[in-house]
């Protein structure tokens, strides 16, 4: 698929995860230090993390050495976006969202995969060279729209216009509606089958923990790169069966990642 490769897990997304997990209960230092081990990380690298996190804002500490997620900002929206998909879409109307970048520079890679990505993320694929569109049929102004490219990273030379009809209509085999269903099942079945993996074993438990967290990771990636497209482009059967089965994936992977940090 053209989209963002999924990002290497992390010492920063640990972190993340885990007080996503977590929720409104405060983890100790100790707790996310003992989440890096589980993960394969060293707890001087997942100090270091917490500590950018805390300068970026991302989390918060309630209490000395306490921490909890930030309940604003671009990367919590952006983590649960997956749970409003019904908000997210309107009917459409057969107009599109076009983004025109032949006035943004590639030669600074860094610069211009934020770009890219920020296009991505709202469901644009480049239909020829510095030619990106969409179908209009999010919930969104269009100033809403530019507000949360810009958010996301799109440069601010790129023109970004609403358009009734085109003359040109993309193929929307742009948007690889079947690779991305075929991810979904396999993302259903690979959760399916670690809800119904048990075992005494605490080795075997903290290799469930990983798995919980990686595979999580993935499925929540994926839902939230999914472009939305129109009800009538895509049979969503694949998407709907994934989503049915994330509250109970949720609600095991917490309940594991809890116990292995004592929580109660």
């Amino acid at each position: 698929m053209k989209e963002l490769d999924l990002p290497e897990m992390s010492p920063k997304l640990v972190i993340l995860d885990v007080l996503s997990v977590a929720g409104d209960i405060a983890l100790t230092s100790p707790m996310l230090a003992r989440s890096g081990e589980i993960m394969g990380f060293k707890p001087g690298s997942m100090r270091v993390a917490t500590s950018r996190l805390a300068t970026d804002g991302l989390i918060k500490s309630p209490r000395r050495g306490e921490w909890q997620l930030a309940k604003t900002g671009t990367w919590i929206k952006e983590q649960s976006r997956w749970t409003l998909r019904e908000e997210l879409v309107k009917p459409w109307q057969g107009d599109w969202w076009v983004a025109s970048t032949q006035w943004v520079s590639r030669s600074n890679r860094p610069e211009w995969r934020s770009h890219e990505n920020a296009l991505w993320h709202r469901g644009f694929v480049e239909a020829g060279r510095d030619y990106f569109v969409r179908p209009a049929n999010l919930n969104l102004t269009f100033s809403q729209l530019l507000s949360e490219l810009a958010a996301l990273g799109m440069s601010a030379e790129s023109l970004v216009c609403h358009a009734m009809a085109l003359s040109m209509a993309p193929d929307t085999m742009l948007w690889e509606a079947r690779e991305r269903n075929d991810l979904f099942r396999a993302l259903a079945s690979r959760i399916e089958a670690l809800i119904s993996s048990t075992s005494a074993s605490m080795t075997t438990r903290q290799e469930v923990c990983r798995d919980y967290l990686r595979l999580g990771r993935k499925a929540v990636w994926a839902l939230n790169m999914d472009p939305l497209l129109p009800k009538e482009w895509n049979d969503n059967t694949d998407t709907d069966h994934l989503l049915s089965l994330m509250p109970r994936f949720i609600a095991s992977g917490k309940k594991l990642w809890l116990e292995q940090l004592g929580i109660d």
